[in-house]
């Protein structure tokens, strides 16, 4: 049986199986962490669900081959969000930046949003225009400055929110197959 049918027949929606395992792998990576690590398996998972956002995200043609994910303030995530390197997204192969300045933004096309810099997410805003970048963070009150994907954590588990209204203003279109899994879509 094809891969695409078997994923129509286990989920009911075609590619919304890929997303799912997604995700219960990096789950499963997660919880293999040793005891005290609750930081480092916490932001493993955050890394995989940036790959997954990537993931099931139209980009336009005009990005090329290369989709620069940016990490704005001291990266929390360290060697986890290097296996994005690895990865690609349909064609384009994933490179991975880091960077303290909202000046260095440009080129970026996903950009993560640490908890310290959310402050500057309106610079980020004015540094990026009207540019493709998909905006994500981890901060309470993120979507309602602007980002598009917010994640959240409790009780060991994540989970994100989504600001469509905020994508579109950037010329980028979110998967229904990923906003199914949000727990809140601002339109």
């Amino acid at each position: 049986m094809p891969g695409s049918a078997r994923t129509r027949l286990a989920t009911g929606r075609p590619g919304l199986g890929r997303l799912i395992c997604g995700l219960l792998a990096a789950a499963c990576l997660a919880a293999v962490q040793p005891a005290g690590a609750d930081s480092v398996s916490e932001y493993r998972l955050k890394a995989a669900y940036l790959f997954n956002f990537a993931t099931f995200t139209e980009w336009p043609d005009s990005i090329g081959n290369t989709l620069a994910v940016c990490i704005y303030g001291d990266d929390p995530f360290g060697a986890d969000i290097d296996a994005l390197s690895r990865q690609s997204v349909g064609n384009r192969r994933i490179a991975v930046r880091r960077t303290v300045s909202a000046d260095n933004l440009a080129g970026c096309h996903l950009v993560f949003v640490t908890r310290p810099m959310i402050g500057n997410l309106s610079r980020v805003f004015d540094r990026l225009g009207a540019s493709p970048t998909l905006v994500v963070a981890d901060s309470p009150g993120a979507l309602q400055q602007g980002a598009m994907l917010n994640m959240d954590t409790a009780d060991g588990k994540v989970s994100f929110s989504a600001n469509l209204a905020a994508a579109r203003r950037q010329n980028l279109n979110l998967s229904a197959k990923l906003l199914r899994l949000a727990t809140e879509v601002i339109q």
